[in-house]
This record gives structure tokens, C-alpha cells and sequence, in this order.
């Protein structure tokens, strides 16, 4: 896969998470565990399905795995935080709506499970830090506030004294700042990315100097 096409999928896995998800820290912790965990889970079923020659059931099978996963981890999450399951609502299935992100992950499954959990695993965790540094952001500049998940509640470490911060820092915790952050974050990622293949590909100065 170029990597073009590599950032546009990041670019859509990223909106399909970061968008409708509240812009509390917590709420991100919970969404990357359960991200990390479905497509952990679903490799394993995926290399399952093709050992077992059943890779026309394939589709049908990681559908309901993952679906099945998100359903369990919403009871667990009621019962140890309510506020977030009742906050987050739908989104926990996000995950199971994203196919581009499926699609992402099983483009290449040749090395065999271990290599293929491992090549997912650095995925998940990629797109997890992304998540969770846009969330910490979001939490700290828009509510000037850092939340995490704790029993039956959330717990809020607030960073000022007066807690309601204004100005334009407040826009960050809105679906348009979140956007405008994302752009800005991966806008940054490219031209670095672009700056450093120049420089990869560019000629040694002393090499060329003794050719002369």
C-alpha cells in the first residue's frame, strides 16, 4: 500500500472515531480498548475461518464477532461506568460501522497469525495514540480538565482553579474544533513525512563534493 492511500484510510478511521465521540480524555481510553481489543479478536477469527476453509462465511462470521464484542463490552461498561456507557450510546459501535478500517487491516495476511497480530497490533496502537493525544487535547484546552475512567463514575483532575475556561480554546471541545484539530495534526504529519523523504533522497553533500 502507498503511503497516500495509507493516510487517506487514517484520515477515515480517524473522523469515524473522533467526530461523534464526546471530547472527554475517558471516553477515548474506552474507545481504544475496545478498538484494540475487537481487532485482536477478530484477527485470531479471521485466520480461524481460512485454517478451517470456510472463507465464504468469512464476511457473516467477522460481522457478528465484532457486533457480539461491542455488545459485551457496553454491559461491562455499564456495570463499571454507567455515565460513560449512557454518554457514549452508539458510539460504541463505531468499530463495527467502520469497514475501511477492516479493510485496512487484512489487506496483507501472509506472514501467518503471530505476524499478522503483531502488523495489527502496531496499527491499533498507531491509530490509538492519535485518538487519545486529539481527546487530551480536546479535555485539557476545551474544559481545562483531564477525566478518566473510574468505578461507577469518571474521574476529573482539573488543571486551573476555575475550571470554565473561555475563548477559543473552548471551540476545541465542539465537532468543528475536533475537526479543524484533526486537519492540523495530520497536515503536520504530512509535510514532516514530505520533508523527510526530501531529505532521504536527497545527494550527499560530501560524497558529491568528492566526486568532483
Amino acid at each position: 500500500m502507498t503511503e497516500k492511500k495509507k493516510i487517506y484510510l487514517y484520515i477515515a478511521a480517524n473522523l469515524a472515531f473522533l467526530i461523534p465521540v464526546p471530547g472527554r480524555f475517558a471516553y477515548a481510553i474506552i474507545m481504544a480498548v475496545l478498538f484494540n481489543l475487537q481487532m485482536a479478536a477478530i484477527t485470531m477469527i479471521f485466520h480461524a475461518i481460512h485454517r478451517t476453509n470456510l472463507a465464504s462465511l468469512q464476511n457473516t462470521v467477522l460481522s457478528l464477532t465484532i457486533i457480539s464484542l461491542g455488545i459485551l463490552f457496553k454491559q461491562i461498561l455499564i456495570i463499571f461506568c454507567p455515565v460513560a456507557a449512557l454518554t457514549l450510546g452508539f458510539c460504541i459501535y463505531l468499530p463495527t460501522l467502520a469497514f475501511v478500517i477492516i479493510a485496512f487491516f487484512f489487506l496483507d495476511y501472509e506472514h501467518g497469525l503471530k505476524g499478522h497480530l503483531i502488523d495489527n497490533a502496531k496499527k491499533t496502537l498507531a491509530l490509538s495514540a492519535f485518538m487519545l493525544l486529539i481527546f487530551l487535547i480536546r479535555d485539557m484546552l476545551g474544559y481545562g480538565t483531564i477525566t478518566f475512567p473510574g468505578w461507577k463514575r469518571l474521574i476529573v483532575v482539573h488543571l486551573f482553579e476555575n475550571s470554565d475556561i473561555g475563548g477559543a480554546s473552548v471551540f476545541l471541545a465542539t465537532i468543528p474544533g475536533c475537526l479543524v484539530l484533526v486537519s492540523a495534526l495530520i497536515s503536520f504529519y504530512i509535510f514532516v513525512s514530505k520533508k523527510l523523504r526530501i531529505l532521504e533522497n536527497a545527494p550527499d553533500i560530501d560524497s558529491a563534493e568528492e566526486g568532483k
